[in-house]
């Protein structure tokens, strides 16, 4: 099966796949190996764990026949720099969650705007996709500046035990005009 793969100019995204995140079990290097790109010059980003990973592999498991709709490896310059994705497929009312994490010497460069920019025509492509919803802490500033760069906008907040207030942004469908 070949990759699912998005690009940007330098900024390309690839879906995950089982193979790939147990390349990734085995550091950067293997994970680069197997997108057949260079090594990353830090790996992993932040919230990219063994947890992630497990879960990642349930939501494929789970939906082998919705490809695409879960993390994808977000490269620049054919090298990993994060990840981002889906958190799973639209829900009943349409609505997907996004998320990503560029590696601390890759930030700020534009890698998480032109991936999230991927991630959201991907997003819309699908005609059951309404929404688009995301989540980041409030001292996350560049995070937030990504998504309302994006068109996001800030629709609420709620409280999670571990890391405190968590802020939600949603971006509607266009309408047509």
């Amino acid at each position: 099966m070949t990759a699912l793969s998005e690009q940007d100019g330098t900024v390309q995204i690839i879906a995950c796949t089982l193979e790939t995140l147990d390349a990734e079990d085995n550091g950067g290097p293997a994970l680069a190996r197997s997108l057949n790109a260079t090594d990353p010059v830090g790996w992993p980003p932040e919230h990219n764990d063994a947890s992630t990973r497990d879960w990642m592999r349930s939501l494929i498991r789970d939906h082998p026949n919705r490809p695409g709709w879960g993390m994808w490896y977000i490269l620049a310059d054919g090298r990993p720099v994060g990840i981002g994705g889906f958190k799973g497929p639209p829900n009943d009312s349409g609505c997907v969650e996004i998320g990503y994490s560029i590696v601390e010497g890759d930030q700020r460069r534009g890698y998480a705007g032109r991936a999230v920019a991927m991630l959201v025509a991907r997003a819309f492509d699908n005609p059951q996709v309404t929404s688009i919803a995301a989540e980041t802490l409030p001292a996350l500033n560049a995070s937030q500046r990504v998504l309302t760069r994006k068109g996001f906008v800030l629709t609420g907040s709620s409280f999670d035990a571990e890391v405190g207030e968590i802020l939600r942004f949603t971006l509607n469908r266009p309408q047509p005009t």
